[in-house]
Parts: structure tokens; C-alpha cells; sequence
């Protein structure tokens, strides 16, 4: 049986799983598999103990085909939670074309993060940091850099939700969602080999974005 019609027998039977999809909201809210919650990428290590208390909770990732799944699936493995971790091959457009049905139009969220949540995001974070040698950067750093920017560009990306960045922001940042960054960094990178300073509020973000974007052979790339 392949994943995808395990899945679906599991979600027929009522057994323990979370799906978590990695989309933007905009694209969740178009189609989505019954009983997902939107979670784009970034948000995966922040929210994943809070949507998966019980360790033994199967954690599906899904996005509409295959790049951001598999991404997101990794980026749970690397942070070493203790749940079993897959992700949906093909995501809701194979799940469509297997004759399953999808919802439309929900707005199901992850859960907001717990304090203990938060603790352990933080850990698992910071053990990818050091695993893929993510770099951090002190305001009066970030100073310097942003005074050397005509000469080595310099992008200053936060990589939480549009609705968090609206709310507030630093001075000359971007709204740059971390899976969207990852998954499409060109369109927030114009400039080769530029720096890019990832921001966020815990670090958690910023951190696991970093370390997406380290792998792909950006250098310059801080928190």
C-alpha cells in the first residue's frame, strides 16, 4: 500500500496522525486534505509539539506537490522529534488525481505555540544551528552591514507570517515567509552571493530557514 492510500485509511479509521500543510494560507484555504492543518514551512519546528503532544502521532507534510513536503519532513527529522515523520507524495494534487476528496475554503490553523512548546523549538532549533553551522549576528553587526550595503548587498528577510510582519517589523525588512524563501528564494534574492540576514522573534524561524538556505550554497547567510 502506498503512503498515500495508508494515510487515507488512516484518516477513515480515526487514528493518530497529524497533517500538517506546508503551504501559505492563501494556497491552503483553495484545497486542502480533510483534517489538515496549515502550517507553511517555517512554522513546522515552531508549532510540531503543540500540534503532536504524543510522540507516537504520525506527522504527515504535505504542499501541493512534492518540493515543500519533502523539505518540511526533513527539516522535522534534522530537528530529531520523536514522531514518526513522512511526507504525502505528490501532496493534494496526488491526493486529487487518487479520486480523494478535498476540503475547500478552510482556515484551519497549527496550534499557537506553548510555552513548552516554544522551550522545545528553541532546542531543537538551536542543535540545527550548530549541525549546519548557522551564523548569528548582533544589532551593531547588522549595522555594519546594512553601512557596507552599497558595496556587498545586503537583504534583510523576516521569515515569519505576513500577518506577524504586518503587525511590526525592523526598519527595511521584507516579509519573506521561510518556506516560501526556501522554496522559491529568487524571488526575494535578486543579487548573488548578497547577505542575507534572516529575522524573526525566537529564533526558531529564522534558524531553520538559515539552515535551508546554508544547504543550498548560500554563504552569507545569518540570524
Amino acid at each position: 500500500m502506498c503512503i498515500r492510500d495508508r494515510i487515507k485509511t488512516m484518516i477513515d479509521a480515526g487514528e493518530k496522525i497529524v497533517i500538517l500543510d506546508s503551504r501559505p494560507m492563501k494556497e491552503f484555504r483553495r484545497m486542502n486534505i480533510p483534517g489538515a492543518l496549515c502550517c507553511p514551512g517555517a512554522e513546522l519546528v515552531y508549532r510540531v509539539t503543540d500540534a503532536a503532544i504524543d510522540p507516537n502521532t504520525m506527522v504527515i507534510v504535505n504542499c501541493a506537490g512534492r518540493t515543500r513536503s519533502i523539505i518540511g519532513c526533513q527539516s522535522l527529522i534534522n530537528a530529531g522529534i520523536p514522531n514518526p515523520v513522512v511526507a504525502l507524495k505528490d501532496g493534494t494534487m496526488g491526493w486529487h488525481l487518487a479520486g480523494f476528496a478535498l476540503d475547500h475554503g478552510q482556515t484551519r490553523l497549527a496550534p499557537t505555540v506553548s510555552e513548552s512548546g516554544l522551550a522545545r523549538a528553541q532546542a531543537m532549533a538551536a542543535s540545527v544551528g550548530q549541525r549546519f553551522g548557522v551564523r548569528k549576528l548582533t544589532l551593531p553587526e547588522l549595522g555594519a552591514f546594512r553601512n557596507e550595503a552599497s558595496e556587498h548587498s545586503l537583504f534583510l528577510l523576516d521569515v515569519r507570517s505576513p500577518k506577524e510582519f504586518e503587525a511590526g517589523h525592523l526598519p527595511g525588512s521584507v516579509s519573506a515567509p521561510g518556506g516560501q524563501l526556501v522554496q522559491a528564494t529568487d524571488e526575494y534574492v535578486g543579487v548573488r552571493n548578497a547577505r542575507l540576514s534572516l529575522l524573526d522573534d525566537t529564533g526558531v524561524r529564522a534558524v531553520m530557514t538559515a539552515s535551508w538556505l546554508i544547504q543550498m550554497g548560500w554563504d552569507s547567510v545569518y540570524v
